[in-house]
Order: structure tokens, then C-alpha cells, then sequence
């Protein structure tokens, strides 16, 4: 499995107060990523992280370099980047930018049924989008009944029966 350097982790919404912080949609399942990196990567340029806040629904993160609203403004829906090395992926899980393109395979039938294309995260339970073998997304949640194990040879999952079978 290839995987990349640098992990997309959210994009820069607004400013935050007159010091040139940024407020952050973040597109980690932990925002404290935000407070433990110390640096971070905007359109292939490193920066320092001078604080961080993510108590809240957008985590707040102040950049050496960036010192006023205005320096900050330029940054508004830029993606922000994290390196792969400053995250810490506790033992047995797999980042989501990993999953993407594993082979998707039905542990009834022992074979694949598609490839994950999109994790969705709308509700309670993230939604895998699959791109079925005949070329077709299904939509399967992200549950125990259904999904059993995922590592880095694929998804493996107990559809319900007849699931593939018209796609």
C-alpha cells in the first residue's frame, strides 16, 4: 500500500481574533491532531504552530508567520496539511486516507465485490461509498453488523444477503 507524506486534516474557514489565528473545519475523527502537531503544511509551504485550541467544533490554530487577520485572510478555504510521521494511529486502526481504494471484500462469498471509493461522515456512522466490480456505488454504513475488519489488505465486510447481487 502506497501511502502519502502529508494527510489532508481539514480547511481553513475564517480568522480567529487580531494575532492572525485561523479557524479550522477539521476533517479528523480527533481534532486534538491540531494540538499535537507542531507543524503543518498550506500550499507546500511549512509552518510552525505557535498555540492551538480545539475544545470546540473548529479548532483554532495560530501559525508562526502568519501575525494579523489580514496575513490570515489569504488562507481562507486552503486545505491544511499534517505530516504522516507527527500522527500518532493507535495500534490495530487505519487513517481514512488509507482506506481509500482498498479492495472490498464479502466474507460470505470470500471474494471482492468493489473498491471503497468515499468514507462519508453525515451520521452517527460514517458511510462507505463502494464502487461495485460492475461499476456501480452502493452506500454500506460503517456498523459491526456489517463491517467485520479492516486493515491494509482491505475492507471486510457481511453485506446483507442479495446486497451485491442487482448492482
Amino acid at each position: 500500500m502506497k501511502t502519502k507524506e502529508l494527510i489532508e486534516t481539514g480547511k481553513i474557514i475564517n480568522t480567529h481574533g487580531i494575532h492572525g489565528a485561523v479557524k479550522i473545519d477539521a476533517w479528523s475523527d480527533d481534532s486534538e491532531i491540531f494540538a499535537t502537531s507542531k507543524r503543518f503544511v498550506i500550499d507546500g509551504v511549512e509552518y510552525a504552530k505557535e498555540s492551538a485550541m480545539t475544545g470546540g467544533r473548529f479548532p483554532i490554530v495560530k501559525l508562526k508567520g502568519i501575525d494579523s487577520p489580514e496575513e490570515a485572510a489569504k488562507y481562507k478555504e486552503k486545505v491544511i496539511y499534517v505530516y504522516r510521521s507527527d500522527i500518532k494511529v493507535p495500534e490495530g486502526k487505519i487513517l481514512i486516507c488509507d482506506m481509500i481504494g482498498l479492495d472490498v471484500i464479502d466474507m460470505n462469498k470470500n471474494e471482492k465485490v468493489g473498491v471503497l471509493k468515499d468514507v462519508l461522515d453525515y451520521s452517527p456512522n460514517k458511510i462507505y461509498s463502494i464502487t461495485t466490480n460492475s461499476g456501480k456505488e452502493v452506500l454500506l454504513p460503517e456498523v459491526k453488523e456489517f463491517v467485520k475488519k479492516i486493515d491494509a489488505t482491505g475492507i471486510y465486510i457481511t453485506p446483507i444477503e442479495g446486497f451485491f447481487d442487482e448492482i
